[in-house]
């Protein structure tokens, strides 16, 4: 009886499951994308090569289906199991209106994926999708008083309190447009092998860290930000180069979508912090400075901002000289050490569960590399050796 109760105690600690969703999902995603690959390559579905693009191959482009799916499935087990436990979990979390507006945006990508859809409809229909959102609970709906107790070295001012409390309206607009830049950053820094995939892991593992956090306090955050890590890992071992597929329009939009709104959901309900606080600005700087950066250049040249281009910060970086993985390696750990500080920046439990989260990452990447793909490599080489043989 005492061994059952601990058991169950242990089982539905918050901390444990979070733990258990991640690994679900991440095995989810590791066993599904290399069938999706293969569905892909039948229904010709391919990403083949352009001017204005790195691979040099045709590659499957489905892979926010095995995101979508892993999500789906893992969310659905823990409402399952754990629903009757839901009192037991401190916090409130506005999952409906990240899976309403996530499976609208998912959906819009798979539809790009499969036949390219005009930039200006896609950014209706995700304007749309965060607007679903909005109206579910996904709200930004207090703005951090700059002024307040402002130090600007020669002399100090405050004007008003802390915190300025915005009306519906601008709730609405300003939620919109952070959904919305999110959302196409991840899409544009997705135009490298394993890119999106591994800096989108990383702001996922730095909002389950934080989430967790006594002052923030939202559990059911921190497990569907420990999902989507879990799923965007096992994807990895295939999306990293060389690529054999790639995340496409629906994984790029739905990974952007769910990162933002688990943003506006946990961070700024709790923290009461908006958009413009280091810790988000930190946690998305990769993405958010090579959309910034897109705007002004394109701007500048007379260009449309929507009009695709070949001057990304990764292409950068690999003008250089760099091959892919180096530079994969290189922006991995600039998003890692601005996650540290973006989780330091809320306590120093957050950054040390930062680390243990991100070493353990590393530590199946690790495991991907050198155990499963040792062997893998060995098995092939056996058949291969034995078939001269008996030649």
């Amino acid at each position: 009886m005492t061994f059952n109760y601990q058991l169950s105690k242990y089982l539905y600690n918050i901390q444990v499951i979070q733990l258990i969703a991640f690994i679900i999902a991440l095995v989810i995603s590791y066993l599904l994308t290399p069938l999706v690959q293969s569905r892909a390559i039948k229904l010709g579905l391919l990403d083949k090569p352009h001017k204005r693009k790195i691979h040099d191959k045709p590659t499957p482009r489905l892979g926010g289906v095995c995101i979508f799916v892993s999500l789906f499935l893992t969310t659905i087990f823990f409402l399952a199991t754990y629903w009757k436990y839901r009192t037991t979990m401190p916090g409130t979390f506005t999952l409906l209106g990240i899976f309403s507006g996530g499976t609208i945006i998912f959906f819009l990508g798979l539809l790009d994926d499969i036949d390219p859809l005009p930039a200006l409809v896609k950014l209706f229909m995700q304007f749309f999708a965060a607007s679903v959102a909005w109206f579910l609970g996904i709200r930004i709906v207090n703005l951090a008083n700059p002024l307040y107790h402002a130090n600007f070295h020669y002399f100090k001012l405050s004007v008003g309190g802390s915190m300025i409390h915005i009306d519906p309206l601008l709730s609405f607009i300003i939620t919109l447009l952070w959904i919305v830049i999110i959302t196409n950053a991840v899409n544009l820094i997705d135009g490298m092998d394993g890119l999106a995939t591994g800096v989108s892991l990383i702001s996922a593992i730095a909002i389950w860290s934080v989430s967790v956090d006594y002052r923030i306090n939202q559990p059911g955050g921190a497990l569907l930000a420990a999902t989507l890590a879990g799923a965007l890992l096992g994807f990895l071992r295939w999306n990293f180069n060389p690529a054999r597929i790639f995340l496409g329009d629906s994984g790029a939009y739905l990974v952007g979508f769910v990162l933002s709104t688990l943003a506006v959901s946990c961070v700024t309900k709790k923290i009461t912090i908006a958009v413009i606080s280091p810790v988000l600005i930190l946690i998305f700087a990769f993405p958010i400075g090579d959309i910034l950066f897109a705007v002004v250049r394109r701007l500048l040249s007379g260009k449309s901002i929507l009009q695709p281009d070949k001057e990304h910060l990764h292409h950068r970086v690999l003008a250089f000289g760099f091959s892919q993985k180096i530079a994969s390696y290189l922006l991995y750990m600039l998003s890692a050490c601005l996650g540290l500080v973006a989780s330091y920046l809320i306590s120093a439990k957050s950054s040390i569960r930062f680390l243990i989260l991100f070493g353990f990452t590393i530590t199946i990447a690790l495991f991907y590399t050198y155990i499963i793909n040792w062997r893998r490599q060995k098995y092939l080489r056996d058949i291969f050796i034995k078939g001269e043989n008996d030649s």
